[in-house]
């Protein structure tokens, strides 16, 4: 007699079910790492991703920044586990065979995969998303194996003694038709999801954003050259190149960045041109090359935030490629798709410029895999997100293409706001009276930056920084600013910065929120002085 542990036939059910579904996405997780490919616990969540309103986007970047992702990929694992306490649990056997108990759970998984992917642009059964739909199979059949074989074991050991009977037909019939309704009853949530997120970005807040009137001296002189010796002795300040392991990595995926095979990996060239194109990695390196200095800057970067960096690029440039395919009249933007299903544009100007290339280089290195490996996008004054990696197709048409991140509110044109950061001192710092210094970073892309100044007395009075020279017109600045810092103990202050370009506009500092066009407003530390 098997006596298992006493639970109410519901309770065990739920119980059997969520622990049931839980293993079952284990082993989809477990499969994907085993074959090198995203699971589909991953395509779920970037479908989400896709459908989110952008008010919930922002409260999420500020709450959790580059883990929001994270946070996502993890309810989508809550989500897959408390299913199967719901439909799961049903299937834990009462009255039905292991093979019926399968084929009610892929009733509900193929409507979704039908119906509900399609919704939020991945295709049918996933057939528009990274692994394709043959993904989207192998994770269903071998989820619902095994969610049946463990919820067997599960629910008789934690049902009652003397509940399992004979097969019922009703248990069966009630069973499939379980599946029927929750793979609606999925596919209705998220048309209703989506249906929210529309009426969200419909709903534009045109308050609060008080204008500003900045007060500057007439005929503003340009900042001298900071001495490299004296740029070099000050603590904290960020490197001119930043290194490799130091650059900042930002990327929709969840979890798997593309693992591209370049033996197998071409570029293709292609839309309204007159001459498509199919290129090796050894015939794009043995392409015409240059070699640019560019800082490239998230546009979910915060304020002072690390979301900025700087390196060496070498590529073939984008209009000697364009140029080789011939572009025809009547060109608007240039499409690259990347091997991750991200896509993005840029206008047809923008990629004729003398900066923009497709980098395989970085400070000297062949492009690394989260940087991009094979090729990627480098193009000036361009937030990050434009700046595509993983490059697979390049096509030129006569639209305005709407990318990845634009389909979801953020910004098209993404050109990069004028930003400065405060790196020494940091926040909270005791400093002892005495000479000292402020230093830090400021870029405005192509602009420039033609002046930075420093405030020690929180915005009542300001004075300009001494600059070094820029490594490239594409580049952030050092900059620093001398300080004797006064023999008063325990004194506070707050010090801010702000930065003219290069057409004589200064930074604003009214406060932006990064969602859609970036951040605005201005970095301040505050610091006192050691108490007597």
């Amino acid at each position: 007699m098997y006596h298992g542990l006493a639970m109410s036939p519901k309770n065990a059910d739920a119980l059997a079910g969520l622990l049931s579904a839980a293993i079952a996405s284990a082993a989809i997780l477990l499969l994907a790492q085993m074959l090198g490919r995203p699971s589909l616990s991953e395509t779920l969540a970037q479908a989400i991703a896709s459908i989110i309103p952008l008010s919930v986007i922002e409260g999420m970047i500020h709450a959790f920044a580059d883990s929001a992702k994270h946070l996502l990929f993890a309810s989508v694992l809550l989500g897959q586990a408390l299913l199967g306490a719901l439909i799961g649990g049903r299937a834990s056997g009462r009255g039905t065979s292991g093979a019926e108990r399968i084929a009610a759970l892929l009733i509900a998984a193929t409507i979704v995969g039908l119906v509900g992917f399609p919704l939020v642009g991945a295709g049918v059964l996933g057939s528009a998303s990274q692994g394709g739909a043959s993904v989207t199979v192998q994770d269903l059949v071998v989820g619902s194996m095994v969610f049946t074989l463990v919820s067997q074991g599960l629910t008789r050991y934690l049902s009652p003694i003397g509940l399992f009977a004979e097969e019922d037909a009703a248990a069966r019939r009630a069973l499939l038709r379980n599946g029927l309704l929750v793979g609606a009853g999925l596919v209705a949530g998220v048309q209703a999801i989506r249906w929210l997120a529309d009426r969200s970005n419909l709903e534009v807040d045109d308050a609060t954003l008080s204008s500003e009137v900045v007060a500057t001296r007439a005929g503003i002189q340009e900042a001298p050259t900071l001495d490299r010796a004296l740029a070099a002795g000050i603590p904290g300040l960020s490197p001119e190149i930043t290194p490799i392991d130091r650059f900042y990595v930002v990327s929709k995926n969840v979890f798997r960045d593309p693992e591209v095979d370049v033996t197998a990996w071409r570029l293709e060239v292609g839309g309204d041109v007159r001459r498509s194109l199919s290129l090796t990695y050894d015939q794009i390196k043995a392409l015409p090359s240059q070699t640019e200095f560019l800082t490239l800057q998230c546009i979910s970067n915060t304020i002072g935030g690390s979301l900025i960096s700087t390196a060496e690029w070498r590529g073939v440039p984008l209009a000697f490629l364009l140029g080789q395919a011939g572009v025809q009249l009547g060109a608007v933007d240039v499409i690259l798709r990347a091997s991750d299903d991200y896509s993005e544009s840029i206008p047809i100007a923008k990629a004729m410029e003398p900066g923009s290339m497709l980098a395989y280089e970085m400070n000297g290195q062949a492009l690394p895999r989260a940087h991009g490996f094979p090729l990627r996008l480098i193009v000036p004054d361009l937030y990050g997100m434009k700046n595509v990696k993983w490059i697979t197709k390049i096509e030129v048409v006569g639209y305005d293409y709407k990318g990845y991140w634009q389909q979801q509110g953020w910004s098209d044109i993404a050109t990069m706001n004028t930003t400065s950061r405060i790196d020494f001192p940091r926040g909270r710092s005791i400093l002892p009276p005495g000479p000292n210094y402020v230093g830090g970073v400021a870029v405005a892309g192509d602009r420039g930056i033609k002046q930075v100044e420093v405030s020690i007395d929180d915005g009542r009075s300001w004075a300009p920084a001494v600059l070094k020279a820029p490594l490239s017109p594409y580049t952030w600045v050092l900059w620093a600013f001398p300080w004797e810092v006064p023999p008063e103990p325990g004194a506070s202050f707050r010090i801010l910065v702000r930065a003219t370009d290069g057409t004589g506009a200064v930074q604003t500092s009214v406060v932006r929120d990064e969602v859609p066009d970036g951040v605005t407003g201005l970095h301040s530390v505050v610091v006192r002085t050691a108490s007597a």
